[in-house]
């Protein structure tokens, strides 16, 4: 989509949901993973399509002819890029439980008691 922040997606070839997310995501990023790899996040109502999540370390990131360059944006930023409409509908449209179930949890500033 031009001009638009884009996450891997595709649609079902007959398959399971996980087998689908897999498929596409090797096929637009290169990627191969193990099912356990990928957490489930949501279903979208709209599309009813699934998304997951799958935690990526930067040295991972394999350049496809299909993508443009990669790039690593803070939870901020994704928040920023969603509630501008700079992304595809599911990440715009679900944006309140995708935040709520990915973004890192403050950790607890209290120093547990030890004996």
């Amino acid at each position: 989509m031009n001009n638009m922040w884009q996450l891997s997606e595709g649609k079902t070839d007959g398959e399971l949901s996980m087998e689908a997310a897999l498929r596409e995501l090797e096929e637009e990023t290169d990627l191969v993973v193990e099912p356990e790899d990928l957490k489930f996040l949501l279903n979208d109502p709209n599309y009813n399509c699934n998304v997951y999540t799958l935690k990526v370390h930067l040295n991972d990131l394999i350049e496809s002819n299909k993508n443009g360059e990669w790039k690593k944006v803070s939870f901020k930023a994704y928040e920023t890029i969603a509630r501008k409409g700079r992304i595809t509908s599911t990440y715009t449209t679900c944006i309140e439980p995708i935040l709520y179930r990915i973004k890192p949890k403050p950790q607890d500033s209290k120093k547990k008691a030890t004996k």
